[in-house]
């Protein structure tokens, strides 16, 4: 028994030191295989075995994050990476001599196409990184990938915030060679989003990728539309709240000597949460003020508005029996009282209003009156017309 496990163990051990000479031979063949591929090449030179051909790059972007927009300054930040691939003539190999299939190496070590971001917002930037890796198929199907945080220029239009949608692009070009020498030829006529991790400002739409044949220009074009429930919530909806709790402020009774002050109120609250929120508006006017910008602006002007009349309303009611009414003031409450249907047909005369007739004489207190009821009417048509407008603005 201990002779049958002795031996068994002088088999293993056999075994081993078998296998760990089979794995030295096998480093040893790669070594010397991946030094007689890449020995003595020179790297500046393209690789064709005709100088006057071309080398067709193919690539395409792979797009992972969408890291940060800033509207005003015109800077996209994405995150992604290209896939550039083209085939090397001087590299194919036997496979079946060696039973290699494909290995990598360092983007130094092999000729590699010179790319940079034609549109980039930091000036002239080369695609390249030191740890890159190539990798080297036994066809010469060379596959190079290298990825970063991609910063570019995006003009935005923001005249319908929040509800806009931008479109940007992301463009890159070859560096140093001519039409003769390179060509490169997008893979997809999209940008390969399938990893893409969500934004929370910011949603992915649709993509195109199109090329400019003189330059060799891929331009790489990303529909983007902003997420509008944050900004309805905070900004818009409490606005609109205010500026609608400021028309109530004709309801209150003048004698209660509350209404100069409901209104000032409003209106300063109103400045105060515009203040506040200002940080969330686009600051910029090109290529127009955006619509929210100006609802914001009519909606401050007519709470002020409302404030200067209610003011001019309470003058008024209060002025009894200082002066009497004056004419201008007459046909005022007249015209108002015909528009609004309070006096009888027969009250009318061709046209015009008998005060002797109706028994009725027109105190302040009317005037006052009638300036709340034909401002809160007035002010409400105005405010469903602004807010009509910007929708209309918004949803073309």
């Amino acid at each position: 028994m201990k002779i049958q496990n002795g031996g068994c163990v002088v088999i293993l051990i056999i075994l081993v030191s078998f296998l760990r000479e089979s794995y030295s031979i096998s480093y040893r063949n790669f070594d010397e295989f991946f030094k007689n591929i890449t020995g003595g090449k020179n790297i500046n030179l393209r690789p064709v075995l005709d100088h006057k051909s071309k080398v067709d790059i193919y690539l395409f972007f792979h797009l992972i994050y969408i890291k940060e927009f800033n509207e005003v300054e015109g800077k996209l930040s994405l995150t992604g990476y290209f896939n550039i691939s083209w085939v090397d003539q001087t590299i194919p190999w036997n496979s079946t001599e060696n039973g290699i299939e494909q290995f990598t190496l360092q983007e130094h070590i092999i000729w590699k196409p010179s790319f940079i971001i034609g549109n980039a917002y930091d000036g002239v930037k080369l695609i390249y990184r030191d740890e890159n890796v190539i990798r080297v198929q036994s066809n010469g199907v060379v596959t190079w990938t290298t990825g970063d945080n991609y910063e570019v220029f995006c003009n935005a239009d923001v005249s319908r915030y929040p509800f806009d949608a931008q479109i940007c692009n992301l463009e890159i070009l070859p560096w140093g060679y001519t039409n003769e020498e390179i060509s490169v030829v997008p893979i997809f006529d999209y940008v390969v989003h399938d990893l893409l991790n969500p934004q929370k400002t910011w949603e992915f739409i649709e993509s195109s990728v199109t090329k400019r044949e003189d330059l060799q220009l891929i331009t790489f074009s990303m529909l983007l539309k902003r997420h509008p429930m944050f900004f309805v919530l905070n900004l818009i909806l409490p606005i609109s709240v205010m500026i609608i709790l400021n028309i109530f402020v004709f309801l209150l009774p003048p004698e209660s000597g509350e209404r100069v002050g409901y209104a000032v109120t409003v209106l300063l609250a109103i400045a105060v949460f515009l203040t506040i929120s200002s940080e969330n508006l686009p600051a910029t006017s090109i290529p127009r003020l955006s619509s929210i910008s100006i609802l914001l602006f009519a909606d401050v002007s007519i709470s002020a508005f409302i404030v200067m009349m209610v003011i001019l309303s309470s003058r008024y009611y209060h002025r009894e029996g200082e002066y009497p009414v004056t004419k201008c003031m007459r046909g005022f409450v007249n015209v108002s009282r015909i528009v609004r249907c309070k006096m009888c047909c027969c009250s009318i005369k061709k046209g015009k209003y008998s005060e002797k007739e109706n028994g009725e004489e027109i105190k302040w207190t009317d005037v006052g009156k009638e300036i709340d009821m034909v401002c809160s009417i007035f002010i409400t048509v105005v405010i469903l017309i602004v807010n009509a407008l910007y929708i209309i603005d918004v949803a073309v």
